[in-house]
């Protein structure tokens, strides 16, 4: 979409009395009645709490991505300013002051993968929280539909013309906080017959991190965006299993 100028039970138990008569003499003697199970409920456990250099450390590499991608400097805008990519190319300024890593791969081949991903590790998992509910409200309230003009971003990247459409959807992801965008962005067909950018936006938070990583593959105009998905998904249940 982009390029450089030089080429984008609860247990209830009930008491049971019995009686039982006793000999000739009419003595009548009764059994006590069986404890009451108390209701028990257990306590949650507290949020987990990440150290800075254990999230660097599981971060996927290259090699868990694609055969075909290498690391690159960041062109996303979002990523090159350290803030939480969000639709239209938009940046969400990270609150507080968490430890940030930033990364971005791009594919070898004209089309292919691309991946790029920001962690925020805060000190606390409020903090946490309450950056979560920001990502949340600015995503959800993002247009479904929008037109881009070109214009030129940091670097010397040109941001070519552009049609988007975006939508939102709350995941189920156990342990995890999870929302997903999948974005929708057309360029002119007279700039590339292959002019259809799909990209899936994925921010989940658990005790005292927020990541957000974003998958997109240029496609052919008629291609749905469900191999996209499908792979934004893989990528994701591979990082968040290697952060218990």
């Amino acid at each position: 979409m982009y390029r450089t100028r030089a080429l984008v039970p609860a247990l209830v138990a009930v008491g049971v009395v019995l009686a039982g008569c006793g000999g000739g003499d009419g003595h009548k003697t009764a059994g006590s009645a069986s404890p009451t199970a108390r209701r028990t409920s257990a306590s949650p456990a507290p949020p987990p709490s990440y150290a800075p250099g254990r999230v660097k450390t599981a971060l996927l590499s290259a090699g868990d991505i694609d055969p075909h991608v290498a690391s690159v400097p960041p062109s996303t805008p979002a990523l090159q300013r350290r803030a939480v990519p969000s639709c239209s190319l938009s940046a969400i300024k990270p609150s507080g002051r968490p430890d940030v890593v930033v990364r971005q791969f791009r594919a070898s081949r004209y089309s292919g993968a691309n991946f790029g991903q920001i962690s925020l590790t805060y000190p606390d998992a409020a903090a946490a929280s309450a950056m979560f509910a920001t990502i949340q409200a600015k995503v959800r309230a993002c247009p479904g539909r929008k037109h881009v003009p070109q214009k030129t971003l940091p670097g010397g990247a040109i941001a070519l013309t552009h049609d988007d459409t975006w939508q939102t959807s709350d995941e189920t992801t156990p342990g995890w906080a999870h929302v997903r965008g999948t974005e929708k962005t057309t360029i002119s067909p007279s700039s590339s017959v292959i002019n259809v950018f799909y990209r899936i936006y994925d921010y989940v938070s658990r005790g005292n991190v927020v990541l957000v990583s974003m998958y997109w593959e240029r496609v052919a105009p008629k291609a749905s965006a469900d191999k996209v998905s499908r792979k934004a998904t893989a990528l994701l249940t591979k990082q968040l299993a290697r952060l218990p």
